[in-house]
């Protein structure tokens, strides 16, 4: 069971192989932040290790990540957590949209887009 301090943390979820946009996302981060990176759900120990964290990003543009597991959280899992896509075609945006993911934006816009994520999600 977690601690309160642990469900307290800022932390965020972002699913991509790209390591060059990784190494740049942490880069941006402030200290009191910190990233998961991740390919799916199965990388986690269970699937409430998942609700720790403020919200996900998704690389639509990245093979090695399903765009179904938008759906596998949505439905499978039932979480509500925040899912923030970016690059992809129009069928891979309106698939994903169908899932329930809640933003969609190019690949140059998501890092000038994420000190908005950090300051909605601090609470």
């Amino acid at each position: 069971m977690p601690s309160i301090e642990d469900r307290l943390r800022k932390r965020l979820i972002w699913m991509s192989s790209d390591e060059a946009m990784l190494a740049e996302v942490r880069k941006s981060l402030p200290p009191e932040w910190s990233l998961t990176a991740a390919l799916g759900v199965e990388d986690f120990d269970d699937w409430q290790e998942i609700l720790l964290h403020r919200f996900l990003v998704l690389d639509l543009d990245d093979s090695a990540v399903d765009p179904a597991v938008i759906d596998e959280i949505r439905r499978e899992y039932q979480l509500n957590i925040p899912i923030f896509c970016y690059g992809g075609s129009e069928e891979q945006r309106l698939e994903a949209r169908s899932a329930r993911a809640d933003r969609f934006f190019d690949k140059g816009e998501i890092l000038a887009r994420l000190p908005d994520f950090l300051r909605q999600f601090s609470w």
